[in-house]
């Protein structure tokens, strides 16, 4: 049985929070509540001042610094400063308003952030202080800078996208201070609105290049001569990737999980330019290639195990359901879709117990993705309410 470790802490003000640790668990979730989601470990207002450096005496038994991993909802900068003198493995922010902050001088091994308003940050310099920099949400409102000289981390973007993959695809904004990347991840779904690949050609110098989801505007990559890394994961559509001949110092190509009629060209091109080229490759593979019928039925959607023309159909409706709820402006607007899913669910045939636990895990991903708080359990009741199986 595993022991809980009850510790109370003065955050803000004395004594003023108990937290729970659990062996093995290195991470702290710390924010505001919020109806209809679960709890944060630690509950502070948004705007709260926490005394950070309250975790100092916390250490696991092996004597390293405990949480290493902070999931920080909220505007309180003092953990910048903090982590200045106490370094941070991981740091998960989510910023609650518009905000500026010079993080030049913070030690977060990894930095991600939410941003859902207009963030001015200068992000901690590589290697010393940092070595990845995620921006996950509305890049839009992001706007980066590194101190005067400084090395950039590795670079990780997942841009917000819509439900429809024919609408126009999302781009990456410019940002001339992160220009000099050499390492650039983008993560989109594969489902979802496409990334133009375009908007890469802005870190000229890229060496490592890793894309997963819905892409296009692949041929751009054909102008980031100094690839030496490329790796395409979860792609249905890779028919404008230039030949890996493109690059000349490339000596590790990685497709996984991609559509078929391109994977197999990379698996003749890298033997290609092992045989004729010499290219010596540090890893080069392209496997669980697949068709296109795979990205619409059976990645990331619980219709897999259902006969093919039932879950091509409940694949449109969930499809329709998820636009509808991508333009909601209140619950209701959400309610209406996942009815609606429901009611096209009930005439499908064949529609059993696991079809039905199916069928409630698609509304809970429906509910998830609701742009409004839809609590799960309101969701389920709009599902048991519809349902006739």
């Amino acid at each position: 049985m595993r022991t809980l470790d009850a510790v109370t802490l003065s955050l803000t003000g004395p004594g003023s929070h108990t937290i729970v640790r659990e062996p093995g668990v290195g991470s702290l979730s710390i924010g505001p509540a919020r109806p209809g989601v679960p709890p944060p470990e630690v509950v502070v207002g948004a705007d709260d001042t926490i005394d950070w450096s309250a975790f100092e005496p916390l250490t696991v038994p092996a004597g390293y610094p405990w949480p290493r991993f902070f999931m920080y909802q909220g505007n309180d900068l003092g953990i910048f400063a903090w982590s200045v003198t106490r370094r941070i493995e991981n740091l998960e922010w989510t910023p609650a308003a518009p905000i500026a902050v010079d993080a030049s001088a913070a030690r977060i091994g990894q930095l991600s952030v939410a941003v859902r308003a207009p963030l001015d940050i200068v992000v901690p310099p590589f290697p010393g202080n940092c070595q990845n920099f995620t921006a996950a949400g509305d890049l839009s409102l992001l706007r980066p800078a590194l101190p005067a000289g400084a090395e950039c981390p590795a670079l990780t973007f997942a841009p917000d996208t819509g439900p429809t993959p024919a609408a126009d695809p999302v781009r990456l904004p410019a940002f001339p201070a992160l220009a000099h990347a050499t390492s650039v991840e983008v993560n989109v779904e594969p489902g979802r609105q496409a990334f133009d690949c375009a908007s890469l050609r802005q870190f000229s110098g890229v060496r490592r290049l890793a894309l997963r989801g819905q892409l296009t505007g692949l041929a751009a990559l054909a102008d980031l001569p100094e690839l030496t890394g490329l790796q395409l994961r979860y792609s249905p559509d890779l028919s404008d990737l230039p030949p890996l001949d493109s690059w000349p110092q490339l000596d590790v190509i990685i497709g996984w999980n991609i559509e078929e009629a391109t994977g197999k060209r990379l698996r003749g091109e890298i033997r290609q330019l092992t045989r004729t080229a010499g290219r010596e490759w540090k890893f080069a593979s392209a496997t669980r290639l697949r068709r296109p019928e795979w990205f619409a039925t059976e990645y990331g959607l619980p219709f897999s195990g259902w006969p093919k023309n039932t879950a091509r159909a409940a694949v449109k409706a969930y499809r329709a359901a998820a636009t509808g709820i991508a333009a909601a402006t209140s619950p209701d607007g959400v309610e209406a879709a996942i009815r609606e899913f429901v009611r096209a669910v009930n005439r499908l045939p064949g529609i059993e117990t696991a079809e039905r636990e199916d069928a409630g895990a698609a509304v809970d991903q429906l509910a998830a993705a609701a742009p409004v708080d839809v609590a799960p359990d309101l969701a389920q009741s709009w599902f048991d309410a519809e349902r006739d199986f």
